[in-house]
């Protein structure tokens, strides 16, 4: 669309809206799917979900990487005992306590505001029929079934199953174009 307008000898809002309006005409675009606002609402949910997390293991990794510029090795620790296994490292050095212990107070909020959003997404898959019967299938969880209910939206508007592999990128390039 782009191109066909960027050829007019004329570049004006009215002639750009003449552009578009007589390429749908000619039938050059086909409408596109608009997700409906509950899937949204789910894509946000999962998105901050996952963004929360990203920059949680990456306030985390900053904290050994500078630790072990000292000579600390945090080592094989969870989330749990993190913060614990941090503080014991530099007890004894009152200048590291202070570089480490905002960093420490972000990490805490991150993790707890991940576990609020996690039980956001566990009770709207709880009450959800579809993503109850996609956790059957096994390596299904919470995540994956919420996420594949919020991407195909509105099964009606495939003909076949097969188009919504297209959808999810799971077919070849040459057979992509989804007819949905």
């Amino acid at each position: 669309m782009r191109a066909v307008l960027k050829a007019q000898i004329n570049k004006t809002d009215r002639n750009d809206a003449r552009g578009i309006a007589q390429m749908m005409r000619v039938g050059l675009y086909r409408p596109v799917h608009v997700k409906t606002l509950r899937s949204q609402k789910l894509r946000m949910l999962l998105t901050h979900r996952k963004l929360l997390q990203t920059k949680a293991i990456a306030v985390e990794n900053d904290l050994r990487a500078t630790l072990r510029n000292f000579g600390l090795k945090v080592g094989m620790v969870g989330t749990i005992r993190f913060e614990a296994r941090v503080k014991e490292l530099v007890d004894n050095l009152p200048d590291l306590v202070a570089l480490v212990e905002p960093l420490l107070v972000v990490c805490r909020v991150l993790r707890e505001q991940i576990n609020i959003l996690h039980r956001r997404v566990l009770a709207v898959v709880r009450d959800d029929e579809v993503c109850r019967r996609l956790m059957t299938v096994p390596g299904v969880g919470p995540i994956v079934a919420l996420t594949y209910r919020a991407t195909v939206d509105v099964p009606a508007r495939f003909r076949k199953s097969k188009y919504v592999g297209a959808v999810l990128g799971l077919t070849p390039a040459r057979d992509q174009f989804c007819r949905a």
